[in-house]
């Protein structure tokens, strides 16, 4: 018997490569679905159908006894479901010759139909005691770790870190812990909090840019916290910083935006424009050209409308800006969030901010986002108040939020 493995982008695909190579007589062992490519893609990895398939042309036993045991046995015990052909074309029962022509198809069919049924229960069945240990699968891969390191890649996964960027984390952190400390609780999670700070990136520090103007402008979906990061921003550089800064509202479509950041200015005597136009970002920076950093507050679009996200890069694009901050919500789910940053890399950003970390259950989407877009991490926001509610990111505050959900 010849056993061997298809595969293809649909179960479709797979199953005709298995008649054209085996035929139609070909038998089905199994088949699964299984991810393409490996850990350096692991969020953008697609599926694939695998089918293993047999022909079975051969009937004696010394055919039989060359498959492995746990598929002879099947082999021997069940009758296996075969792919639709043409059967021999001679319409004779190849069993006792009791049945031919329509009556034995008949027979057949109606025997591969019940079988059928049956499997199918039987999936039904396999399916419900699976979803009931889901969670020991999910968590037990790797069953040759010592019981600290299974328990830090739950942890991990449990704060939404992509499973098999958190598998990679704990096997690299395994590699690098003596084995005297395997069953070292404490030891074991500070290897892994310096992996993670090891694997953070933090910028320059916003307040030490030496050209002047230095411009930076903030770009996100709507929702995210954009006009409040950049009044906890601007006061923050001009209170505890002492440099000159400026604002740049082009958030021209929300009335109350440009009035909360008007108002803010006036409070903290700093100078604003508001911009229509792109054009009137190039005048605006040209009239600040005296300030050391001229900070810009984008109107919020949806990553859906690109039309919307043509215009708003016009503007960034006009006023060239030294830094483009993509602000990020923490309680938004990691498909939402990749799609966001797919579109909006229009506007080339090079920092992010992650925000809404007070109403954000779990932080693992911090990791899986800098892990596959390799860019630093600028600032992150816990709540409304300016300017309190606002730090620059550090990377071993980061490691802790990403493991243990909170900044200290």
């Amino acid at each position: 018997m010849k056993i061997k493995k298809f595969t293809g982008k649909s179960f479709q695909e797979a199953f005709d490569q298995v008649k054209s190579e085996l035929g139609a007589n070909a038998v089905i062992l199994n088949s699964r679905k299984i991810k393409e490519g490996g850990i350096l893609d692991f969020i953008n990895s697609k599926e694939l159908y695998e089918i293993t398939a047999a022909t079975d042309g051969a009937k004696n036993s010394e055919d039989i006894g060359s498959i492995p045991p746990k598929v002879r046995e099947a082999y021997q015990t069940q009758t296996s479901v075969r792919i639709p052909g043409n059967g021999n074309g001679n319409g004779k029962s190849n069993g006792n010759g009791s049945l031919s022509g329509s009556a034995s198809m008949n027979a057949t069919i109606a025997q591969q139909t019940n079988e059928i049924k049956l499997l199918h229960d039987e999936i039904k069945d396999v399916k419900k005691v699976l979803a009931q240990v889901s969670d020991f699968l999910k968590y037990s891969r790797m069953p040759a770790l010592p019981d600290p390191f299974k328990a830090i890649l739950k942890k991990l996964v449990d704060g939404e870190v992509h499973e098999d960027l958190a598998k990679a984390i704990v096997q690299t952190v395994y590699s690098q812990t003596s084995p005297a400390d395997y069953k070292n609780q404490s030891v074991v999670a500070t290897n892994l909090l310096n992996l993670l700070t090891r694997m953070v990136k933090i910028p320059e520090p916003l307040e030490k840019a030496k050209r002047a103007p230095y411009v930076v402008a903030l770009v996100g979906p709507t929702g995210v916290g954009k006009t409040t990061t950049v009044a906890k921003l601007a006061a923050n550089l001009k209170l505890y910083s002492q440099r000159k800064v400026a604002l740049i509202s082009a958030d021209t479509y929300r009335i109350a935006a440009i009035e909360q950041l008007q108002t803010f200015a006036n409070i903290a005597s700093i100078p604003m424009n508001v911009a229509y136009s792109p054009e009137d970002i190039r005048d605006a920076i040209f009239k600040f050209r005296d300030k050391d950093i001229i900070l810009i507050d984008t109107v919020g679009r949806s990553q859906k409308n690109e039309e919307h996200l043509r215009s708003l890069n016009q503007f960034i694009q006009m006023s060239n800006p030294d830094e483009v901050h993509l602000v990020l919500s923490l309680t938004t789910g990691l498909k939402n969030l990749l799609d966001i940053i797919r579109k909006f890399s229009v506007m080339k950003p090079n920092r992010f901010i992650f925000s809404k970390l007070d109403e954000a259950i779990n932080t693992g989407n911090i990791l899986n986002i800098i892990y596959k877009y390799q860019l630093p991490v600028s600032f992150l926001t816990t709540g409304q108040v300016v300017p309190n509610d606002i730090s620059a990111a550090e990377k071993s505050v980061v490691a802790n939020l990403i493991f243990k959900g909170v900044m200290n």
